[in-house]
């Protein structure tokens, strides 16, 4: 399992993006299309671009604050000054809970790993434990010039997340006793449909240690 955000179900995307104050001549209302792509270019993904010109439109927004939950924002205001890296950057030492980095740098030789730290450390829907039941997924891909395309449709029993650091909600708080250095745990079993995969399920550990691979 690769070492990014874990991911169950399907992912429906209402693309926005983001106003620079200047470099785009565009304005929230505007209708990115293949037609004007162009005008973008400069602010989007080379994946992103290619979606859209393949039939798949971005409609610009207003830029909006988004709140941390209470929970988080206090963690990261009472713990984030007491986190640093390690001199290669592959270890956060002091780290209990909240975002780890929350005023990086950008003159700091680590600016960019502590960037990358705040998001595989950033607020996660139900942080501490998520557990879903019995819900539907399909997997599918954009369409040449059309709506999704849905390849298979699924029925999944049971999705499971435990994370063992940073805990921020149940007790024990911030961290469980963790002899095997656990930075999450989950499950996703059994597949009830499609019918040839009844039964397939996974489970898999990330590590908090950057020496251990994902367990899956």
């Amino acid at each position: 399992m690769a070492k990014t955000r874990w991911i169950a179900g399907a992912l429906a995307v209402t693309a926005t993006m983001l106003v620079a104050p200047a470099g785009a001549d565009v304005v929230p209302g505007d209708k990115i299309t293949e037609a004007n792509v162009d005008k973008v270019k400069d602010l989007i993904s080379p994946g992103l671009e290619w979606c859209i010109k393949h039939g798949f439109p971005m409609t610009i927004t207003e830029t909006k604050h988004v709140e941390w939950p209470r929970a988080y924002k206090e963690a990261t205001e009472k713990y984030a000054s007491q986190v640093k890296l390690s001199a290669d950057g592959r270890v956060m030492e002091n780290y209990v809970a909240g975002q780890p980095f929350p005023s990086p740098d950008v003159k700091d030789p680590q600016f960019v790993i502590k960037v990358m730290f705040n998001y595989d450390y950033g607020y996660v829907n139900g942080l501490d434990d998520t557990d879903l039941r019995n819900f539907d997924a399909d997997t599918g891909a954009v369409a040449d010039h059309g709506p999704l395309t849905v390849e298979r449709h699924f029925l999944l029993d049971h999705f499971r997340r435990l994370f063992w650091t940073g805990r921020l909600y149940v007790d024990p708080k911030p961290e469980k006793p963790n002899p095997n250095g656990y930075r999450a745990q989950q499950g996703l079993y059994p597949i009830l449909e499609p019918y040839d995969l009844k039964g397939v399920g996974a489970l898999g550990n990330r590590y908090s240690s950057p020496d251990k691979q994902d367990d899956s």
